[in-house]
């Protein structure tokens, strides 16, 4: 049968696109008889790799493969204690990875290969018992709104971080508060390590801002936002847009819980300004988009100076903001799916739902009227511990237990191992810079394709390392050993324990921080003079290159020089005037005796004085130091009790020229209870006042300097030079147990 023939049509006729490539190059890596793998991320791809060259020494053998997963098993529990539970999620983290990588490139691993692994490696299997495997390491965690309210309160007027780029912090309080307040992960604001470089997250150009007319008729910012979730960032049609605003017509809070207050980094227009619709929100050091790793290991490390030795993370911030959501009778399951970009209500079940339902059982039973309180809340309260006395370094008692064991002795004789060990050049060598760089870098870093075990290019650093490992571990245990499991409360209860330079001592020298600890902490609106002024010093603190400085003492000297050096400005300036002191509290200099001793009369009479006593360099200025037999002293004029001593080494020779080793009681009235030898008068000076242990012990039985006594920050700002000498001399420090005499031998060699 003949094919119909096709009517005429009127118009141009039909483009044939096949005709039209004739002679057009075909890309063969493009177009071939090859599968197309799935479409992942870079980092994704690089992970495959890791796993395929873990493999590549063995074949392909349920034997072989179980020897694989026995050997990573093994790896995670290196350094873990006998009792400690291993997570399943994590080993089979590492399975999986492998086996997609084996499928992607090498072929299909037989279906019963891996079965039998995956039975191998579960809690209940062979090798999940000798792993010590677990399911899970426990429910979900919730971290309530009091968590939150008080991790503000913390970080903005206890915190004792100084953080080197000082932006840094309002874009961290900033990005939690985005993230808890829309229901977040930590991905989708930020460039998570699956997305590594890929700069997804959240833009200028992503929000849309708008002023409006509120319930009470006043104006207030309102700010939409665009969550990049994951897996669905090239479906732009499906990603939420949840809002953040002011409150409205609610009761003000204090300030550090208004989220528009720390967006507005300078001034907030209705449109932004196309030169920053490609600026990310929140930035990292370089500039670009911050990173999830960074955020979630400040977010960690705040937390836990916050009193949370068991830190929740954004994933528990956002199982109650879920939770609260689900609770809600006016928010619908589709209102909580779209927030939480779930694509059911089975994933709120099983991984964000609290196991306490939060109803009244009891009145739904006996057909009465329900209460209005939700007694789960309080409940979920219990689920993140909160210890207001958390120690934050080793007390010194367990500090020499800890440098007493066999494996903490051998790392420290590593350290002086290699710290002792100088670079030796031939007698003939030349001598200019670039030669011995040349030399030295042949003969400390050698390439590790040279060698099958080539020596570390920094080996004292990973020793170090080491160390703060063991100590960190101690720590763990003091943490378990005190805990008191407490709920979280007011800041009147909680204490810095371990901080050499806690804020009440650091308030004098970050002035923008000590204005915003006092401004924050006020329940206000934006617009009032309070919120005006927070915003006002939060753009200079986002602008800002230090958190530290001391404003009287400024950058020009008396001397016409201009230096950084505060202690340099301070000394030039007593020499300028035949009276002059310098009040460490206020910043202010004083030129007259009778008001220097009333000024300390003032201030020892209101009794501000910080527990913390020792001397401390803070970036380009320092805290002086102060003796506490003589600061309580009430025998004393209170000039003389109020002494600062403004280097390291002033403060130790003044210390060490009481000789007090020993007394019933401390100096310091504020600290109650007696001390009944030596040993505990010591460790409380130590552990409470800062007071170096080392500067209490009778000059017979003095320590002699350890690998560590000495930290970067009581280093001074300039080394000073040695002029030429007919005699070289070098200092050569040797290790003494604490119950070894001194001997007055081996000072210098």
């Amino acid at each position: 049968m003949d094919a119909p023939k096709k009517s005429s049509r009127r118009g141009p006729r039909r483009k044939n696109y096949m005709k039209q490539q004739d002679g057009v190059e075909i890309d063969t890596s493009i177009v071939n008889n090859k599968p197309v793998n799935k479409n992942v991320e870079d980092i994704t791809e690089k992970n495959y790799e890791r796993q395929l060259q873990n493999w590549d020494d063995f074949v392909d053998s349920l034997e072989d493969l179980k020897e694989y997963v026995f050997r990573i098993g093994m790896a995670m529990r290196g350094g873990k204690l006998p009792d400690e539970r291993l997570s399943w999620k994590g080993l089979n983290s590492y399975w999986k990875k492998f086996t997609a990588a084996y499928n992607r490139e090498r072929g299909t691993i037989p279906k019963d290969h891996l079965t039998s692994v995956t039975r191998l490696i579960e809690p209940r299997g062979a090798l999940g018992k000798r792993l010590n495997i677990v399911a899970d390491k426990g429910p979900r965690r919730h971290a309530t709104a009091e968590v939150l309210t008080w991790a503000g309160e913390f970080f903005w007027t206890l915190d004792w971080k100084i953080f080197a780029r000082p932006r840094l912090r309002n874009d961290l309080w900033a990005a939690l508060l985005q993230s808890v307040f829309t229901a977040a992960r930590v991905s989708d604001y930020l460039e998570s390590s699956s997305r590594y470089n890929s700069n997804i997250g959240l833009h200028y150009k992503d929000t849309q801002f708008i002023v409006y007319q509120n319930e009470r008729g006043e104006p207030e910012f309102a700010l939409q936002l665009t969550k990049f979730l994951k897996g669905r960032c090239h479906l732009p049609s499906t990603l939420p847009t949840p809002d953040i605003h002011e409150r409205g017509k609610l009761e003000p809070q204090a300030l550090y819980t208004n989220p528009i207050l720390f967006l507005a980094k300078e001034i907030i227009p209705i449109q932004w300004h196309g030169s920053v619709l490609n600026s990310p929100i929140f930035c990292g050091a370089s500039g670009r988009i911050m990173t999830a790793g960074l955020f979630s290991k400040e977010l960690r490390s705040l937390l836990i100076r916050a009193g949370f030795p068991n830190p929740p993370g954004l994933h528990s911030f956002r199982a109650e903001g879920l939770t609260n959501i689900d609770a809600n009778p006016n928010c619908s399951d589709i209102q909580r799916q779209t927030m939480a970009g779930h694509v059911n209500n089975h994933i709120q079940a099983r991984h964000y739902a609290s196991r306490n339902p939060g109803i009244d059982s009891q009145a739904a039973f006996m057909r009465t009227q329900a209460r209005l309180m939700n007694i789960g809340e309080l409940f979920r309260n219990l689920e993140i511990s909160w210890e207001p006395e958390l120690w934050h370094s080793l007390p010194i008692a367990k500090k020499e237990q800890l440098s007493m064991s066999d494996e903490y002795r051998e790392i420290e004789a590593q350290i002086r191992a290699f710290t002792t060990t100088k670079l030796e050049l031939p007698m003939d060598s030349p001598t200019d810079p670039e030669f011995k760089h040349e030399a030295k870098h042949e003969v400390i870093t050698m390439s590790p394709a040279e060698v099958d075990e080539a020596p570390l290019a920094h080996p004292v650093r990973k020793l170090r390392r080491d160390l703060e490992s063991l100590e960190k571990k101690s720590l763990n245990m003091l943490w378990e050993e005190t805990s008191k499991g407490m709920v979280v409360g007011d800041k009147r209860t909680f204490v810095c324990r371990g901080i050499s330079r806690p804020f009440s001592r650091l308030r004098s020298v970050m002035p923008l921080r000590r204005q915003l600890a006092d401004l924050l902490t006020i329940p206000a609106r934006l617009r009032s003079t309070e919120g005006k002024a927070a915003l006002v010093a939060l753009v200079k603190l986002c602008n800002s290159k230090t958190e530290a400085d001391r404003p009287g003492l400024g950058a020009t000297c008396h001397c016409s020089r201009s230096s950084s050096d505060h202690l340099h400005i301070y000394k030039c300036t007593k020499k300028q005037f035949s009276f002059a002191e310098f009040c460490f509290f206020c910043n202010q200099w004083l030129y007259d005796a009778e008001a220097w001793e009333r000024h300390c009369h003032d201030h020892l009479t209101q009794d501000l004085i910080p527990m913390e006593l020792s001397w401390k360099r803070v970036e380009t200025t320092f805290l002086p130091g102060h003796c506490p037999f003589c600061l309580w002293d009430t025998g004393l004029g209170c000039a003389k009790r109020l002494q600062s001593f403004c280097s390291l080494s002033d403060w130790e020779t003044h210390i060490r020229a009481h000789g007090v080793s020993w007394q019933e009681r401390c100096p310091n009235l504020r600290c109650e209870g007696s001390f009944h030898d030596g040993e505990s008068y010591q460790n409380h000076l130590h552990d409470l006042h800062r007071v170096p242990k080392k500067l209490l012990l009778p000059a017979q039985t003095s320590l002699k300097r350890g690998v560590d006594d000495v930290s970067q920050e009581e280093l001074p700002a300039k080394k000073a030079k040695l002029g030429d000498g007919p005699v070289e001399a070098r200092f050569v420090f040797h290790y003494c147990d604490p119950g070894e005499t001194f001997s007055g031998k081996g000072g210098l060699a």
